[in-house]
Formats: C-alpha cells, structure tokens, sequence
C-alpha cells in the first residue's frame, strides 16, 4: 500500500533518488535495462521493474479528464 502520498509526489520522489548521481534518470534506467537484456532471460524480471520506472517517470504529471455528463 502506498499510503497517501500523491502520485506527483511520488514520481518526484523517485527522479530525485535515481539523480543522486548526477545523470538523468531515463538515460540512466535505458542503460541499466539494456545491460539486463544482455545479460540473459535470468535478470528478465530486474529490467521488467526498471521498464515499470521508466513508464512512471515518462508518463505526464497531468491527464485531461474529460466533463461529466450530468442525466437530468
């Protein structure tokens, strides 16, 4: 359970973590992924999670939500 912290808190969260080392965070997943992918089925599930990261940290902060349609 994650608790009640916002997804946008969470993403910002987790791009501070991964640029501790100066890099950015997506060029530094493609590389951890496609080191795994070299190495083998074996680490298959390692670079599913890092592509999981990856989705999170690319997709927008914000969505459009479209109107509701109230039924009178």
């Amino acid at each position: 359970m994650m608790g009640p912290k916002k997804l946008s808190t969470i993403r910002k969260e987790l791009r501070q973590s991964l640029r501790k080392n100066g890099k950015d965070p997506i060029q530094w997943l493609d590389r951890r992924i496609r080191a795994l992918e070299r190495a083998g089925a074996s680490t298959a599930e390692a670079a599913d999670v890092l592509h999981a990261l990856r989705r999170v940290l690319r997709s927008p902060t914000k969505t459009k939500r479209g109107t509701a349609k109230r039924s009178r």
